[in-house]
């Protein structure tokens, strides 16, 4: 599941840093997503690995509803304490 949440980050950041358009903005970006690939890249190709030796779209389906369920319990609950 941190997985998912650092591909939705690396996503926004990478958006981000294209709408902005510094130099130093894509620089910073390109340099935080290396360290975001380099942190993860073990995690990623073990669960990889796994995936492919038995495929379970059943639980991936199950997990990957989850995260965007927790997704948004999380981006409403902070939208709400950020209005209070």
């Amino acid at each position: 599941m941190d997985q998912l949440i650092a591909i939705a980050f690396i996503a926004l950041l990478i958006y981000f840093v294209v709408k902005v358009g510094s130099v130093l903005w894509r620089l910073a970006g390109v340099l935080f997503l290396l360290f975001i690939i380099y942190v993860y890249k073990d995690q990623f190709i073990s669960q990889a690995q796994n995936f492919i030796a038995n495929p379970d779209f059943g639980s991936l389906w199950q997990s990957v509803s989850g995260f965007f369920g927790n997704l948004f319990d999380k981006v409403s609950g902070f939208v709400s304490t950020v209005i209070e």
